[in-house]
């Protein structure tokens, strides 16, 4: 009995016969409803009505297929992972058109289908397995009430001796026998419903496209930015020193110092603040303290060039590699760039650890909310470079405040 028990824990016996007994409504009604939706829909299609109907009917086959891969965990330990889907800009046409041609599709069809006799025969079985158990626990409470004449009055006192001793037995073969047919049950789960190799190569190609699409146009957007503020900006500067420079060299001629001096020093003004923009310029395309220093340094620069308060927390103990070092810090700048125009907050904080392999990069404040990432804003530019990386963003600003953008970069190599 120890050992059996060590093998199948109680708490997993409850959860596998949760699992099959669950399993009897679930595939009747999704048998019923499937086979009527297919019924009528093939019927139905020379009229084309039928062929909504099929596709409402797959769609319900979907939601159910997504439902059985949560559930699943009751027998697995763990849910099962969905089929990527591509993602695609395509008609809704076309979209039904690939649905239809995906083999998940079909799979997440022929699963539930099956689903209707398993899920019956299964949880019957266990359902009647745990109703022996449980009848035997109460016989002995109740034998002293059985009419005359029947088995349970008849055995008498022997059956308050074997029937707690048949009741351990066949509550250890229930344990066994559930645990067995919720394992076959996921098993069929896994296989039909779990995304194969070829799916997983076709996501992530598809994936890979879309990221590497959205970084070309990422760095299409920063160069003609950084055209743009050359152009209005350090070459205004520029030309205006070159044409001070020259009528300071004709006051020079002309014998007159005090005027040449006089344009010299707006020059020279002019001079530094060409030298600060240009400084900017080079800190927004990759700044030397990034390089040279790391996050902590570059980031605490960030917050304390910020017109507010900001509360810097940076835990990585090795730096991580260039590429997603630079991005946590792209994300930062341009994230508190955005409280400084927009938010009207007060405070913000900043917080950058390496967590299990991952840089996870948070910056929050409590102003007014409601940044989105629409198409050709910075946070847009900062999703597509994070994705390129393969990491995720989220915007948490609803609102109202507070904002609370979250950036996760894969670092293990």
């Amino acid at each position: 009995m120890p050992s059996a028990l060590s093998r199948t824990s109680l708490s997993q016996a409850w959860r596998d016969l949760l699992y099959l007994s669950a399993a009897l409504p679930i595939g009747v009604a999704s048998f019923i409803v499937l086979i009527t939706g297919l019924s009528v829909g093939i019927g139905t299609a020379i009229v084309m009505i039928g062929f909504p109907v099929l596709a409402v009917t797959l769609l319900l086959s979907h939601l159910g297929a997504n439902l059985e891969r949560e559930r699943a965990a009751l027998a697995l330990g763990a849910p099962i992972a969905r089929p990527p889907r591509r993602a695609t800009r395509e008609s809704l046409l076309k979209q039904l058109v690939a649905f239809l041609r995906d083999r998940a599709t079909w799979k997440e069809l022929a699963y539930l289908l099956l689903l209707g006799p398993l899920g019956t025969l299964l949880g019957t079985t266990a359902l009647a397995l745990w109703s022996a158990v449980l009848a035997l626990v109460l016989a002995p409470v109740v034998q002293s009430s059985a009419p005359d004449g029947s088995l349970l009055h008849d055995l008498g006192f022997a059956w308050s001796l074997l029937g707690p001793l048949a009741a351990v037995v066949l509550a250890l073969a229930a344990i066994a026998g559930t645990r067995g047919l919720a394992a076959g049950l996921g098993a069929l789960a896994q296989a039909l419903l779990a995304p194969d190799e070829r799916e997983q190569l076709v996501a992530r190609v598809s994936e890979l496209e879309t990221t590497r699409a959205g970084a070309v146009e990422s760095s299409d957007a920063r160069l003609r930015r950084i055209e743009r503020d050359l152009h209005d900006g350090a070459q205004h500067r520029l030309s205006f020193i070159a044409m001070e420079l020259g009528r300071a060299r004709a006051k020079l001629a002309e014998q007159d110092p005090a005027g040449a001096d006089a344009l010299l020093a707006g020059a020279h003004e002019e001079s530094k603040r060409a030298m600060g923009e240009l400084r900017d310029l080079v800190r927004g395309i990759h700044p030397s303290v990034l390089t040279d220093r790391g996050l902590d340094a570059a980031i605490s620069g960030i917050g304390e060039r910020c017109p507010m308060p900001v509360d810097v927390t940076v835990d990585v103990a090795a730096r991580p590699p260039a590429a997603q070092e630079t991005a946590a810090y792209y994300v930062v700048a341009e994230s508190l760039t955005n409280v400084t125009r927009h938010s009207r907050a007060t405070r913000a904080g900043v917080d950058v650890a390496l967590r299990d392999g991952r840089l996870v990069v948070t910056v929050s404040d409590d102003g007014c909310g409601g940044a989105a990432g629409v198409p050709g804003s910075g946070l847009e530019g900062l999703r597509q470079r994070i994705e390129a990386l393969d990491g995720t963003l989220t915007v948490d600003s609803p609102r109202g405040g507070p904002t609370r953008i979250r950036a996760e970069l894969p670092c293990a190599s």
